[in-house]
């Protein structure tokens, strides 16, 4: 097709080729200086970027050891450990309990604190046991307090705590009293192992080419901690010798291995009395720069032949498509988000076309999902809280079980010490967030047997039977129980006698009840109506008065859809009746109608 000189100069196509000799001649001259530049430049610019992460990492490891080192100084001052050191064989039950939760609870923090801590540990010396942050209390000093024992021989090294190697482990140690003579134990030992694994993937990470790497060295050689594919430590013996030589506490020096020459940056640090090497191929560097020129020369070649014939392409194939995906852009810019009609070819225009088209859908989603995610978040923040163990209940259990020990019934100790245990090893069990009903009812079970005895009977709760064909229905973990704890505490509060909570199981058209009902004294209509409405949306939660009730609701309606839900009703008995209702379509699985003397 003919243009006349007008036509022309209305076209993308002059403006393309103008466009493409304006970018690409300055770039031409500037490349050719900066090729002839780069080569010096290069070596000077990766010389100060290994100095700087190394010394960045190093400082990094130095405030690690400075914090773990503060945290035992914080710790070793405890008086319930200091207590438990010298007191320790003289404690109640109840003291020695108190002080060995409180003395792992500390001995947790310091391992969550950090992750290059892989386990802290408390050496009660005087005693022989040792507290430690992934196992309860030992009945003899275990075996890594031989990699403490002489910490107090040790002592300080510069501004840090001294690491200890032992059987290719790494600790942190400090004794209590500190000033010991050294042939006199100390009375407790307070260690640290360091996650050597963490590290490495640190230096894995931290490497960052592909055929470099990064070690960890005493100073030494008495330990070392290596990345991924690194050269044992003895082939660095050479560079640690020419490096203590310089006398120098950092810097940048050529490296020798067997397969091939590294450049290496170093920095010494005096708290942890080690070298931190980070090394890089010189070739993977430096021998790309002239395949770098030679490339250059070809592609300004190439760009100069295919530069008209690109661009005439370019006005083919881009231009027209191009102004309909804009079309359609500018429409979903004033609101009018509808799907393009998909072109005939089926080149990379098609794919954008179609992946626009899905944009519009998933736009449309989640303008759907947008009041769904808020009440994911809300949801999220409210299962955290749920999954914590409440501090009332549990010192109310253990006064309980207390009070059952000093009346010596041994078999109320028995039930009561095994509902305990599988109330609280259900709640701290998180690899699924799903369980089978029959486990959750199961734990509710529990739950409901520890208040029996809690209360003395006097509040009981009944369970219903639980149909066979419900037992494999995926619900929610701690679904139940929060709405039996809601009716202890609002239903019963004010009951001390005849108490009675229910749970039954009925079969609803499409869906699957659980009803929770109590005989409490104090619901009245209006709060009957207000929880009602807070349930179904139309009125502001008051505080986390019924935050388990509305906890439960939202995870109903998020796992199962709309038609799941709590439905509050007031009970036959006098008190609040909860009818959970669980839509069976969704729940994934379809599940025979029960027999008659199920329902």
């Amino acid at each position: 097709m003919e243009l006349s000189s007008n036509g022309w100069q209305r076209t993308l196509f002059p403006k393309l080729i103008f466009a493409f000799m304006l970018v690409i001649v300055p770039m031409y001259g500037i490349g050719l200086m900066m090729n002839q530049w780069g080569e010096s430049s290069v070596r000077r610019e990766l010389n100060q970027s290994l100095e700087s992460r190394v010394g960045f990492y190093m400082n990094a490891l130095t405030m690690e050891q400075d914090h773990i080192a503060d945290m035992l100084l914080e710790m070793v001052v405890d008086q319930d450990l200091q207590h438990f050191a010298f007191i320790g064989t003289y404690m109640s039950h109840s003291e020695w309990s108190s002080a060995v939760r409180h003395i792992e609870n500390r001995l947790e923090w310091i391992r969550n604190s950090s992750e290059y801590v892989a386990d802290a540990s408390a050496h009660i010396v005087t005693i022989g046991r040792t507290l430690s942050s992934s196992h309860s209390i030992s009945d003899g000093l275990t075996e890594s307090y031989e990699a403490v024992s002489g910490v107090h021989r040790i002592g300080l090294l510069g501004a840090g705590f001294a690491l200890v190697p032992w059987r290719d482990r790494l600790f942190l140690g400090l004794s209590f009293p500190a000033d010991l003579m050294p042939d006199k134990p100390p009375s407790f030992v307070l260690s640290v192992e360091l996650d050597k694994q963490v590290v490495s993937k640190r230096l894995d990470i931290f490497a960052g080419y592909g055929q470099s790497g990064a070690i960890l060295l005493d100073a030494e050689g008495r330990w070392s901690v290596a990345s991924k594919g690194t050269s044992s430590s003895d082939e660095f013996a050479d560079f640690l010798r020419t490096v203590k030589e310089r006398d120098e506490p950092s810097g940048v020096a050529p490296l020798r291995l067997p397969d091939g020459e590294y450049l290496a940056a170093f920095e010494y640090s005096t708290s942890l009395d080690s070298y931190l090497i980070a090394y890089v191929k010189r070739s993977e560097v430096f021998g790309q720069i002239a395949a770098s020129r030679w490339m250059f020369w070809l592609m300004s070649l190439l760009s100069l032949v295919f530069i008209v014939a690109y661009s005439y392409w370019i006005y083919r194939l881009i231009h027209r498509p191009l102004q309909k995906l804009i079309r359609s852009f500018r429409k979903a810019e004033d609101g009018m988000i509808e799907p393009a009609a998909l072109p005939r070819s089926t080149d990379e225009f098609r794919y954008l076309f179609q992946h626009f088209n899905r944009m519009v859908e998933r736009i449309h989603h989640l303008i759907r999902q947008v009041y769904e995610q808020k009440i994911r978040a809300q949801s999220a923040e409210l299962k955290q809280l749920q999954s914590q163990i409440n501090p009332h209940f549990l010192y109310n259990t253990y006064f309980v079980l207390y009070r059952l020990a000093k009346m010596n019934d041994l078999g109320g100790v028995i039930r009561f010490s095994q509902h305990l245990g599988e109330y609280f090893q259900y709640i701290t069990y998180n690899s699924s967030d799903r369980v089978p009903l029959e486990t959750e009812v199961k734990h509710s079970w529990a739950y409901g047997e520890i208040q029996n005895i809690r209360f003395s009977d006097k509040i009981v709760v009944e369970f219903g039977k639980l149909p066979e064909s419900w037992r494999t229905i995926p619900v929610p973990r701690l679904l139940l129980q929060p709405i039996i704890e809601n009716a202890y505490k609002h239903g019963m509060e004010d009951r001390r006698r005849d108490g009675c909570i229910r749970v039954g199981f009925e079969m609803r058209a499409g869906a699957y009840a659980i009803v929770v009902e109590d005989n409490g004294e104090g619901l009245t209509d209006d709060n009957l109506r207000l929880i009602s409405a807070e349930l179904a949306g139309q009125a502001s939660p008051d505080g986390m008065e019924h935050a388990g009730l509305l906890n439960v609701q939202r995870r109903l309606q998020i796992m199962y859809g709309p038609g799941s839900g709590l439905f509050l009703s007031r009970s036959e008995l006098g008190g609040l009746r909860v009818e959970m209702a669980i839509d069976r379509q969704a729940c994934g699985e379809e599940v025979a109608e029960p027999d008659q003397d199920e329902r």
